[in-house]
């Protein structure tokens, strides 16, 4: 009888498997239905190319973009496929709250950072929260999460915010593992940087497609992780060197 349900199970095709798994798309590759752009104003611009989601940058603009799903969400799963050209700075945001009026930014959030820069941190997460930015969990001393993700080729993100509990997975590599109650929930939402008029800005772009969700009990769907849950990095702006003052448009 054990054989009999084991040729069953490997007969099934793929999805009826993983048919209990409850994922929802979030973009339908054809509109922004589901999405708003905040800004404050004249918004870089958002165009879709063949079932993918293009971020472009815009010269001239003093404050960033951002492309944020219209519902907010607490605990869920978030799965997406990404690719970011050298040069293009973004991030995805968990928990989106809106910032205040004052402030050089217009959403605050955990941001799962995709860096372009040689430190190579993405996947890590940082809170920006308007005149100062400040990394919650940084990959300083972790090697295969700094070479898990490269720039200019396709990546795919496993993001699970169950609680205070955030992790990340980078191609299936773990890059962070965070214990923080700072956000509970908000919009899930892409940043278009502000680039001012630095030389050769807007020839950059980030492309997102796959971008799918589970709200419905999530933590019976989540994964072990080899990385130790810590906290976040609580220091101040002038104790922390991953922190640096932001002037407007930064």
């Amino acid at each position: 009888m054990k054989r009999l349900i084991l040729l069953f199970l490997f007969a099934l095709p793929l999805p009826l498997l993983a048919a209990d798994e409850p994922w929802v798309s979030l973009f339908n590759g054809t509109d922004l239905t589901g999405w708003k752009i905040v800004a404050l104003s004249d918004p870089a611009p958002v165009v879709l190319e063949d079932g993918v989601m293009v971020l472009h940058q815009r010269p001239g603009t003093v404050e960033h973009t951002y492309v944020a799903t219209t519902e907010s969400y607490s605990d869920f799963i978030l799965e997406l496929d990404l690719k970011d050209d050298p040069g293009f700075n973004s991030g995805i945001l968990l928990r989106s709250q809106l910032a205040p009026a004052s402030a050089h930014v217009r959403l605050n959030a955990y941001q799962v950072k995709i860096d372009n820069s040689p430190r190579a941190w993405t996947g890590g997460i940082f809170d920006d929260f308007g005149g100062t930015w400040e990394w919650f969990y940084d990959l300083a001393n972790d090697k295969p999460a700094r070479d898990a993700f490269k720039l200019g080729e396709w990546a795919h993100f496993r993001i699970e915010c169950l609680g205070s509990t955030i992790k990340v997975w980078v191609n299936g590599i773990p890059t962070c593992h965070l214990d923080d109650k700072k956000y509970a929930s908000g919009p899930i939402a892409f940043k278009i940087h502000a680039v001012g008029n630095k030389p050769g800005a807007g020839k950059s772009s980030i492309r997102f497609k796959n971008i799918r969700i589970i709200t419905e009990n999530p933590a019976r769907f989540a994964k072990p992780m080899d990385l130790k849950s810590r906290p976040a990095q609580k220091t101040s702006p002038s104790d922390n060197p991953t922190t640096r003052k932001k002037p407007p448009g930064k």
